[in-house]
């Protein structure tokens, strides 16, 4: 897997950009996603679901990378970013984040687990949801 850092890259630039099913895809069928302390999402319809909620709810995100290291030669990934997340109401949140990603023999993603504290997000999208007029985006993502 010598690629690793074009394969992240291309990774990311689709889960920036938001492209769900190109994400998606990249999972192995019974791949898990955990994004902090949430349960986490088993299998690409669960994956899914989390991915276009939360396209729902935010503007965008961009990876600024801190570091990347390739843990094995068996597809473990380590990558340290501090995450800008820009919700729909305009408000920019930088947010420090460990990511662990191991990958099967074929390239798929078996496991991707992000390591943040996504507090001030939440509190972020939920006070925008409640001061959102029904049926908008951020009235939906609440």
């Amino acid at each position: 897997m010598s690629d690793w850092i074009d394969w992240i890259d291309s990774f990311y630039a689709d889960a920036d950009a938001q492209l769900v099913e190109r994400v998606v895809d990249r999972f192995a069928p019974d791949g898990e996603m955990v994004f902090g302390n949430n349960p986490p999402a088993i299998g690409r319809a669960a994956i899914r679901e989390v991915l276009t909620n939360l396209g729902v709810a935010l503007a965008g995100m961009r990876h600024e990378w801190r570091n990347r290291w390739q843990a094995d030669d068996q597809g473990t990934l380590l990558l340290e970013a501090l995450v800008h997340y820009t919700t729909r109401g305009g408000t920019e949140l930088p947010l420090p984040c460990v990511t662990v990603i191991a990958r099967a023999v074929s390239g798929l993603v078996t496991s991707l687990r992000i390591h943040i504290d996504a507090t001030l997000l939440f509190t972020a999208l939920s006070g925008e949801a409640a001061t959102a007029p029904a049926g908008s985006p951020q009235h939906m993502a609440g």
